[in-house]
């Protein structure tokens, strides 16, 4: 990469960073261009080099989002013990999303989303990455004969998944660490869901 490359990836590294902490600090909602302009030190002409408009940024935030999902996805395929990935599953992404930062800006995304339906759909397709991995080992874990056969797994993916947001949202907006308790009974919970 060139000098002037890796100059332009890093002003578009600053301005996204900067969008992150004024979404999160004031709202979408309430955060305007020339906000994010001022806190990432680049001219509004400079950021509308790189971004049309916060949407656009919010698109690219969508983009990083599903780079970090993608991950926990990864982890759940490349664990061959289906019960063992579910749990390991949980307890990780229980700790992003109560990641005070994510849990803020996911309620303000959440609102946002409802408003646009585009944005709605680049969220939801980083969401359809985590259900389609959580399937994939739950069948895993029902041809192995440790969890329950006779499941609807497309409602219980989307109920697990629910769970673990519930929890981690609540404590992320209290800012909060997931008690043990509270891990060990969101971990029953899910396992009494797929138990045969």
């Amino acid at each position: 990469m060139s000098e002037r490359e890796d100059a332009k990836a890093k002003r578009r590294n600053l301005i996204i960073s900067a969008a992150i902490e004024c979404f999160i600090n004031n709202g979408i909602h309430q955060t305007g261009i020339r906000d994010i302009a001022e806190l990432a030190g680049v001219s509004l002409g400079n950021l509308y080099n790189h971004f049309a408009g916060k949407d656009e940024l919010i698109a690219e935030i969508a983009v990083l989002e599903g780079k970090e999902l993608d991950q926990f996805a990864k982890m759940l395929d490349a664990n061959k013990d289906a019960l063992m990935a579910i749990r390991e599953f949980v307890d990780g992404y229980l700790d992003y999303a109560s990641q005070a930062e994510n849990a803020v800006l996911t309620i303000d995304i959440i609102a946002e989303a409802l408003r646009k339906p585009a944005i709605a759909e680049q969220f939801e397709s980083n969401r359809l990455t985590l259900v389609v991995a959580l399937s994939g080992t739950i069948k895993r874990g029902v041809s192995e004969g440790v969890m329950r056969e006779k499941i609807n797994i497309d409602e219980t993916v989307r109920l697990l998944l629910d769970a673990i947001e519930g929890l981690g949202l609540r404590c992320g907006l209290n800012q909060i660490e997931p008690s043990k308790t509270a891990r060990k009974t969101l971990q029953e919970f899910i396992f009494r869901m797929l138990s045969p």
